[in-house]
């Protein structure tokens, strides 16, 4: 193992995320050999790799951690220590003034939760919607398919555009 990889990850984190990151570092314990330990005073997960641990162990905490710090459930985020899960994020304010945002998330989510729902039943992935990020969880073809049909609502089409178009690229 590389004297690079000892080094500690630290995953920033905001408050409202604490309980579940808590409650991920307690599913990972003993796993990697690595510890992972959360810092409430600082807002930070902090991953501690052992003299065990290999690049995909370190590098699977380190996307599950992200996860967390994202949104996502311990669970969810457990996800992806299956092969060929990928997390993946679009930072809002790249495509949108900040005066927009709140009108561009709304649109992303829909009524009720409906257009959200909607993208994650066709690609196939969870999504989360955050002050500034949107976050796709799933196997890479589907994070990549939800992914620009979010890039799709965020330039204005319409919903039932984007789900004929998730629909025919599912199927084809």
């Amino acid at each position: 193992m590389s004297e690079y990889l000892r080094g500690v990850v630290q995953v920033p984190i905001e408050r409202k995320h604490l309980a579940n990151a808590q409650r991920w570092a307690r599913a990972v314990a003993g796993r990697y050999d690595a510890e992972v330990e959360v810092d409430e005073p600082s807002l930070y997960i902090i991953i501690k790799p052992g003299p065990n641990i290999t690049v995909d162990g370190l590098l699977k905490l380190r996307d599950m951690a992200r996860a967390i710090a994202l949104g996502f459930t311990p669970e969810d985020a457990l996800a992806l220590e299956n092969e060929g899960y990928y997390l993946d994020s679009i930072d809002l304010k790249e495509y949108v003034p900040p005066a927009h945002l709140p009108r561009v998330k709304a649109r992303i989510i829909g009524e009720d939760g409906r257009a959200k729902s909607a993208v994650e039943g066709l690609a196939g992935v969870k999504i989360v919607v955050g002050d500034r990020r949107v976050a796709f969880l799933g196997p890479m073809e589907a994070v990549a398919l939800a992914k620009e049909a979010v890039l799709m609502l965020i330039e204005g089409r319409k919903h039932s555009t984007v789900y004929r178009w998730l629909q025919r690229a599912k199927r084809g």
